[in-house]
């Protein structure tokens, strides 16, 4: 690989790690923020919310069974005559006591309505409740160490290829 494409890929990859830094360090901040503000909140109420637009994703076990369903929804919900917007997700385990769930989830469309959880903010707004998947706070945790790391082999690498050339550079100079 040449000098100049070597370079371009160490850059990459250091600024690809200082982004998985700020991506962690924001999504802890934001969660842990929604997350107070849910707790303090006077005004926690379910309401029904239409659906914007959803996906679904089936997660599968080893033998390509499907383990799981997730359920991504984009509602809009109305309260005290103004209009929110807001994005929500339901896990439904393929298990026989829930396929009535399953059923129900599998039979939504654009137009129809889900229960959603809300809650006044301090600023007044509506918000759909914080999902609280321990998953994600997890996975901006991770994000944090694995930039970091990264980040500093980054480092040591051009440290390292800053005295080659200088050992390469006194070696020319000595001759």
């Amino acid at each position: 690989m040449s000098k100049k494409k070597d370079i371009k890929m160490t850059i990459f990859i250091m600024v690809v790690g200082i982004g998985l830094i700020v991506a962690g360090i924001i999504g802890i901040i934001t969660s842990l923020a929604d997350s107070r503000e849910y707790k303090s909140s006077t005004d926690i109420r379910k309401i029904s919310a239409a659906i914007d637009d959803f996906s679904t994703h089936d997660t599968k076990d080893d033998s390509g069974d499907v383990k799981y369903t997730t359920y991504k929804f984009k509602v809009s919900y109305v309260i005290d005559g103004k209009t929110y917007k807001g994005k929500c997700e339901e896990r439904v385990w393929s298990s026989s006591s829930n396929y009535a769930r399953k059923y129900t989830y599998d039979k939504l469309r654009k137009g129809d309505t889900i229960d959603v959880e809300v809650y006044k903010t301090s600023k007044g707004n509506y918000k759909l409740s914080p999902e609280g998947n321990p998953v994600d706070f997890l996975l901006y945790c991770a994000a944090i160490p694995v930039g970091i790391f990264f980040v500093v082999i980054m480092i040591i690498d051009i440290t390292k290829h800053d005295s080659k050339k200088k050992n390469e550079d006194e070696m020319i100079d000595g001759q």
